[in-house]
């Protein structure tokens, strides 16, 4: 045979000259590991995810937990403010009562009612510390606040004693409007 083999009148095509067949082996040796690939010496091979894949889902899970926190804390109503209220108009005008009866001299009524008033100032004082917002009942138009005058009444008369009694008669009040008829 010829070393090229003609198609066609004008074109001619080389072709390869015949090889003879391989031999294979008849056993297949392992496979032969290129030295790059193999891990160096001392240092085991490292499994699993990579340092930063595992920082990321932990930013991730932070991320979620601390979203979680914040839908949480802004869902959540706030917590109701405990409330009473005082009737100071009644308070003190028993007490004023008390002392117009008594028959105490003007500077002993006056040093009692300036204890009274500071007892007063000081009992509401301390309702209102513990967070309780102390309101004047007579300006309270809910039935759902708690009305804490008699507690507050014993709480004063506890610390200043109340006026005697005395032998002078009780003061007439006369209605608004009634006076020269």
């Amino acid at each position: 045979m010829t070393d090229t083999m003609t198609l066609s009148r004008d074109a001619s095509i080389p072709v390869a000259p015949e090889q003879p067949e391989l031999d294979l082996p008849s056993t297949l040796a392992p496979p032969v590991i290129p030295p790059a690939s193999r891990p160096a010496r001392g240092k085991p091979a490292r499994k699993g995810l990579p340092p930063a894949a595992i920082a990321a889902m932990a930013l991730a899970v932070a991320a979620l937990l601390w979203g979680a926190w914040v839908t949480k804390s802004l869902m959540t109503p706030p917590a109701a403010v405990p409330m009473a209220s005082v009737r100071l108009e009644q308070l003190v005008g028993e007490y004023v009562q008390a002392q117009a009866r008594s028959a105490a001299p003007p500077e002993l009524v006056t040093q009692q009612t300036q204890a009274f008033m500071s007892a007063l100032g000081e009992e509401l004082k301390r309702r209102g510390q513990d967070g309780t917002t102390v309101l004047v009942g007579e300006a309270v138009l809910s039935q759902n606040v708690p009305d804490i005058t008699d507690q507050v009444r014993a709480a004063i008369y506890a610390k200043v004693p109340a006026p005697a009694a005395g032998s002078a008669p009780p003061v007439a009040s006369t209605p608004p409007g009634s006076l020269g008829q």
